[in-house]
Formats: C-alpha cells, structure tokens, sequence
C-alpha cells in the first residue's frame, strides 16, 4: 500500500518482525523510481538462505582462510595416514613385486647386496629405507613387514600433506589444494599397492614432489638432493632433477647466479654416497649392469610397445585401478591442458614471465608430461601410475577452480552478489562431494578373501618341512621367501623379460651354467611362477617334472618337493 504526501516522500507498508500484522513505515525519496523500490522491498529480510551462507562463510574463514599453511598440511597427513590405516595393512596378502621388493629389504638386513646378491632393475633407495623400517620394527619387537607397511602408511601420509603444499604454492587457491591431496586417496586399487609391502614408486614421487617445493621456495641444492633421493629409488625420478635444472637456470638461459649449478652439486651428494658405498661392498658393477645396462639394452626394447597399443594399455590400467574415478583423469588431462596454455600465453606476454615470481609454477607442469611420454615408451602395470597421483589431485583440482571463476563470471551471474563466493562454488562442492564418497569407501571397506593370516597358515605346511640348513628356490613367488624369512638358492628371483640371458651373458657358461649349478645344489623345495616372459622357462619346468613332486596346498599349486625328500605325509 502507498501513499503520497506533500514533503515530496512516498511512504510504503512492510511487515515487521515475526507478526503478519505488524508494520512499520519507511520514508522514501519521491525521485527513487518503482524499480529501486522493489528491489530495497524484497532485499529489506534476511532469508535462511543468506544466513546459511553467512554461516558458512564464518566457518570456511575461520577453519581453512585463518589456518596456516603448515596446520592444514598436518591435518592433510592425518587423514592420508588414516584412510589407509583404515585398508587395514596389516591383513593384506603379501604378492607380486612389493613381495620381492620386501624380500630384498630382508636380504640387506641379512648383509646381502642387491644387485649382486639379489637381481633387480630398480634403484636401490626403495629397498634400503624398507630395511631401515624393518630394523626400527624388530628393535620395537614388530614383524618385520609390519613394520614395512606401516612405514609406508606413514609415507603417504607425507604425500598427502606435501601434495596439499605444492598445490597451494603452485596453484595459488587453498581450496585447490584440499581438492589435489584428496583425489590420490580415493582408488582402492592403488592404496592396496602401497600399503601390502615395498613399493619403490612411492618414495620416487614423494620425493619429486618435495623437489618441487624446494623449488617454489628457491632452495637449489635441496631440490637436487630430493630430486636424486627419487631417482635412486626409482629411475624416472630423474625427470626432478631436470626439471629443477630447467627451471632454476631460466631454460638455460641463465647461469651466473649458480643455482643450477648448486641442484646438480645437490643431486651428486647422494648419488656419490650410494656409488661409493656399493663400491666398498664390491657392488658397483653388478649395480650398473643390472639398474643401466639391462633397462636400456634388454628391458627398454623387449618390453615397448607401440604407441597406439601403449595408449590402449593406459587407459585399460586407468580405468581398472580409477573405475568410476576415471573421469577424474579426464579433468585432470583439462586442467592440465588449460595450465599449460595459461603459463605458455604468459610467455608471450613480456619477461614479467620470466621472473622468479611466475617462472618456478612451470615447474608443476613439467614432471606429468615427461612422465607421460615415458609411459608410453614403457608401461607395465597399475603400479606405474603412483607417480601421476598427485599430479591427477592437482591438475583436476585446478580444473574445478578455473570453471568456478569461468561461471561466475558468466554474464547472466554478474549482478549476483559475493562473486568471490560464487567462484568457490563449483570447487566446494567437488571438495564436499570428495569428503563424502571417501569417507564411505572407507566406512564400508572390508578385507575380503585370502589375507595374510592365511598365508602365514599356508605356509607353516613348508616350514615343518624345511630344516636349518635345507635349500630353497623360488622364482615368482617370492613371498614364500619373505613370509618363511628365508635366502634364495641364487640371486634370480625373477628373470622375466629376457633377464634370463642377460643373466647368462655375465657369467662364463651362459645360462646353461647357472641352471646347472642350480640342479647341483638340489634344493629340497622349488617354487616356480610367473614364467611367461621368461625365455627359458621350459628349462625350470623340465627341471621340476624330472626331481620333483608337487606338494598339494591349498592356495599355490606350483610349488615342489624333491623326490628323495618326501615323506609319507608330504604331499597332503
């Protein structure tokens, strides 16, 4: 209801309080027109809605906005560490290479070296701080891969909050960087890789990604460090070591200042140290060939396949190991792309881009793509794409964020208030969206089938047949090895790929010499597996069919008892 006066002012009814019938008066000025005064009508209560929201806004700030960085990463490590407390660790099987990488960390202990006592291709970091775990774990009195399991908790735990650090320096958006910790949480699949034993690709990455915070805070010679501490675990961790070069010397454009010459004096500190180690343990050589020689001579070419069936394998891998969660591979790859094309048309724009400040966020980018190219020359399995985790939180967190700005600013958005309200929005609800479905993964999970109490059930059958001082080889399942806590006849506990001859080519005889050396020792049992890229496997099963019998056990069905050892209760 309205009504004129003299003094030139309009006068208007609007409720007031709680009463339907209760109303005050409001003084308008006669020149206002009949839109501003609708909209002062209808913006005059504070709905439940804009207190909602107030509300919110009082938490955010108060939670996320006023936390240090440094809190919010412990709170990132808290939550890692619990989600895959949460898998429990300490029931799942012992299988595949974490078991062999959990056997060689045992032989170290034993005063074996790797390489020379116990084949392998990797770097050797991965193994080391394994050992180191299962020395603290057995000083504690805990079972040595317990102890290893937990350790690797602990680790990605650490991923998660050094995740949460890069991404808020290198992404300049705190809720980015809550989004990029969460996403590598997420895939079941892969957190059974990391936390059942050994995984040297966890370590590599999470040091590449402390490289890339050395980085961001201008520390050269700790980003050569780390960056080299991720290359002896695993050898593409030398994309960090590049890329820190990369960068601190302006795409090798500038060298005066030396910090491109300190990331590589920081990256020789360990390096020199493991060299000269293996040296003094008369390792070196085994070390080269098996760790260089082999990758790029035998491993590299038998193992490539060619680029359309190496795309075909990833995206099967993905998909297996993401499911559902492939989708967000999909945003990260946007995000990742739109990245790319915002630092690159910086570029062009002036030497502003050069500048410290803009030019280390280069650095982010660099590692996935070079990683990316890598797999398509050599991809095995689920367990090479730990190193893109972290880069997938990232990247598809940055792609929420860029279509949170790109809708609020949308034309039909603009005379909507607290735009930076609205820019938050989409990326809220993906961080809200990925607090929930991971906080039922993890409610609901159960540990299904075989697990490593039965294992250890398992196998008490081959320890009451196995005493002090009988032998025992095994290729292929080399838990066997870890769970009886015992050494290999040899060194060649897995010879796919062709690693069988290369084997031979460094010992007088070939490998007729070693396979006879092993019928002459006569172990009492064998255990042979994962014998399909081995290129003499009809030498191990002729081996086994002529001296041995196979002993019936519930799970494993290859593996073998020496005829002149059985008793009458032996095979059953």
């Amino acid at each position: 209801m309205l009504a004129r006066r003299s003094t030139g002012a309009i006068f208007y009814k609007v409720k007031s309080g709680s009463s339907a019938n209760t109303f005050r008066l409001r003084t308008v000025p006669a020149d206002r027109t009949m839109k501003d005064m609708a909209e002062s009508v209808s913006n005059t209560p504070t709905t439940a809605a804009s207190q909602t929201t107030d509300r919110l806004q009082a938490i955010w700030s108060e939670v996320i906005e006023k936390a240090t960085a440094r809190r919010l990463a412990l709170i990132a490590f808290a939550i890692g560490a619990l989600v895959m407390l949460a898998y429990r660790p300490w029931r799942q099987i012992e299988v595949g290479d974490t078991a062999v990488y959990d056997y060689i960390a045992q032989s170290i202990l034993r005063g074996q070296m790797p390489y020379r006592d116990v084949v392998d291709i990797k770097g050797p970091g991965g193994a080391y701080l394994s050992a180191m775990a299962m020395a603290i774990g057995k000083w504690i009195g805990l079972r040595d891969i317990i102890a290893v399991r937990l350790f690797h908790v602990a680790m990605i735990g650490l991923l998660s909050a050094v995740t949460y650090l890069v991404g808020e320096i290198y992404l300049r958006n705190r809720l980015a960087a809550l989004i990029a910790f969460l996403i590598p949480l997420l895939p079941e699949h892969i957190a059974m890789l990391m936390i059942s034993g050994t995984q040297p690709k966890l370590p590599m990455i999470l040091f590449g990604m402390l490289t890339l915070l050395m980085i961001a805070k201008d520390r050269p010679v700790w980003a050569g460090v780390f960056s080299m501490l991720g290359c002896l675990c695993w050898q593409p961790g030398l994309m960090f070591t590049g890329t820190a070069v990369l960068i601190f010397s302006r795409y090798l454009t500038s060298w005066r200042d030396l910090r491109a010459v300190k990331v590589m004096a920081g990256a020789i500190i360990p390096l020199a140290v493991v060299i000269g180690y293996f040296y003094a343990r008369g390792a070196l050589s085994d070390m080269w060939a098996w760790a260089i020689t082999y990758n790029y001579s035998v491993f590299g070419p038998e193992a490539k396949p060619g680029l359309g069936n190496a795309l075909a394998k990833l995206w099967r891998v993905v998909f297996r190991v993401f499911k559902y969660d492939s989708v967000l591979v999909l945003l990260s790859l946007a995000g990742l792309l739109i990245f790319t094309f915002n630092r690159l048309r910086e570029k062009f724009k002036g030497r502003e881009a050069f500048a410290w400040a803009e030019l280390f966020r280069d650095a982010v980018a660099i590692p996935p793509l070079v990683y990316l190219a890598f797999c398509l020359i050599n991809f095995q399995a689920g367990a090479d794409l730990i190193p893109f985790f972290p880069f997938v939180g990232l990247f598809a967190a940055w792609f929420f964020v860029e279509v949170g700005r790109w809708i609020a600013s949308a034309r039909w958005l603009k005379r909507a208030p607290d735009l930076m309200r609205r820019e938050r929005l989409i990326p809220g609800a993906a961080l809200m969206i990925l607090l929930l479905v991971l906080l039922v993964r993890v409610a609901t999970y159960r540990v299904q089938g075989w697990t490593l109490q039965y294992q250890d059930n398992e196998f008490k059958t081959l320890s009451a047949l196995l005493a002090p001082d009988d032998k025992i080889f095994v290729h292929g399942t080399v838990e066997i090895l870890v769970l009886l806590n015992r050494p290999n006849l040899n060194p060649y506990v897995l010879l796919d790929w062709d690693a069988d001859n290369f084997a031979g080519s460094r010992r007088p005889g070939g490998w007729d010499a070693i396979m006879s050396e092993m019928k002459a020792q006569a172990p009492k049992l064998v255990a042979i597996s994962r014998l399909r890229t081995v290129t003499h496997r009809a030498d191990f099963e002729q081996w086994v069919q002529e001296d041995y019998d196979k002993l019936e056990l519930f799970k494993y069905e290859r593996v073998f008892i020496r005829k002149s050892s059985i008793t009458p209760d032996a095979l059953h």
